[in-house]
């Protein structure tokens, strides 16, 4: 009798660890939903692939900041861009908005490269931000999935739920984590990421 009583505790005790569980990861998903990135594409101006060369601007009240960013190239909006926002002879940019809480995945550190969806700063944002670009939407990594599928939102071509043949290979990860024994994923990867400044053709 004691035995049972026991195991019915601890199945109770399983059901409600699971709800628990179930409800914690649903509600930090609900509280952050992402956009679709056809959508994410529409709504930035400018995106660009970079590496985060210094993080300033700090707002120790909000938790926001700002970061240097090296441009390696211009997926698209290059004109966007103008003369005034361009640093240290048109490879970088300043972008704001990192921290911002309505933005899910909005934090860098120092040697980061990411596909940066941004907008130049609007006047309600002067001076603090001007000349500078602000961030419209999540971070994304550098993988040749990643880069495609933005490729084919600029184009206008969103890729299938299995991809096309170039993309098939299933490349995951950032890139400086990829893998040494490919050379030909990295040098595609590297292909898609350009020279610095350089505009998508």
């Amino acid at each position: 009798m004691g035995t049972r009583r026991a195991a019915g505790g601890r199945e109770v005790l399983a059901l409600l660890l699971a709800l628990a569980l179930g409800s914690g990861s649903g509600s930090g998903s609900a509280s952050c939903p992402e956009r679709e990135l056809e959508r994410r594409e529409e709504e930035a101006n400018v995106v660009l692939t970079g590496t985060v060369e210094e993080i300033m601007n700090v707002d120790p009240v909000h938790h926001t900041y700002s970061c240097k960013v090296r441009v390696w190239r211009y997926l698209k909006g290059r004109d966007v861009v103008t003369h005034e926002i361009l640093l240290d002879g048109g490879n970088k940019v300043v972008i704001g908005g990192f921290g911002d809480p309505l933005i899910c995945d909005n934090q860098v550190a120092t040697g980061d490269t990411r596909i940066f969806f941004v907008n130049p700063a609007p006047r309600a944002l002067w001076p603090a931000h001007r000349n500078e670009l602000m961030l419209n939407s999540s971070l994304m990594r550098i993988t040749l999935r990643n880069l495609e599928e933005v490729e084919h939102c600029v184009e206008g071509e969103a890729l299938g739920p299995f991809g096309d043949t170039r993309s098939s290979s299933g490349v995951t990860g950032d890139i400086r984590s990829s893998s040494g024994n490919d050379l030909g994923h990295q040098e595609k990867l590297w292909d898609l990421l350009g020279t610095p400044g350089a505009a998508l053709e």
